[in-house]
């Protein structure tokens, strides 16, 4: 009943997003979302989402959160093996001792932020951080652990942050936690690219 109910309600959002007339009902149908992503936020107690920093993390955690991006298939997983090390926040889902999801707020990469300015046809601010690497283990999605990955990075975090992605799951819980697509889409390694920014 939960998960139908939410169902229709993302529905119901994405029909708002068509038209303008509908801006207050969209804004209020995301608050209601998120509210009831809230109230059973991961499904269960049993997953624990943790924001550190890479530093903290073992060697074999790091390799595990790799393993976790590149089975997702979203992003360039050698890119990301680089980059990694180097997020300016790191989010990881525990559940039972293992860390079963990753997400990470990006260091500041104003080369690539004003790339992706030029591709969507959207000025943004350079210094925007961007939001990504969300990623889940197979075996444990269907539990809203991205949302809770994205509202973990973000509690506490006031400045810039864009999000870019071809996901239809990823564009839904960007809706929800707050961020708008802006501006036209592109081609990406795994389908159109949009950008988003968080409102």
């Amino acid at each position: 009943m939960q998960s139908e109910s939410l169902d229709n309600a993302r529905r119901c959002q994405n029909i708002c997003t068509e038209g303008e007339t509908f801006a207050e009902g969209y804004k209020k149908l995301g608050e209601t979302i998120a509210d009831a992503l809230d109230a059973f936020e991961c499904d269960s107690k049993a997953y624990i989402v943790e924001v550190t920093s890479t530093g903290e993390l073992t060697a074999a955690n790091l390799a595990l959160c790799m393993e976790i991006i590149k089975a997702g298939k979203a992003v360039d997983w050698e890119s990301a093996r680089d980059e990694l090390p180097l997020v300016a926040a790191l989010a990881v889902v525990w559940k039972s001792g293992e860390i079963v999801g990753v997400g990470a707020i990006k260091r500041e990469r104003r080369k690539y932020a004003a790339s992706v300015a030029r591709k969507s046809g959207v000025a943004f601010p350079p210094e925007s951080l961007e939001l990504g690497y969300i990623a889940v283990s197979p075996e444990h999605r269907g539990h809203h652990l991205s949302y809770c990955i994205v509202k973990a990075l973000l509690r506490g975090y006031d400045k810039p942050v864009f999000a870019t992605t071809s996901s239809a799951y990823m564009k839904n819980t960007l809706t929800t936690a707050g961020f708008v697509q802006k501006g036209n889409e592109w081609k990406g390694r795994s389908g159109l690219l949009s950008l988003w920014e968080r409102q």
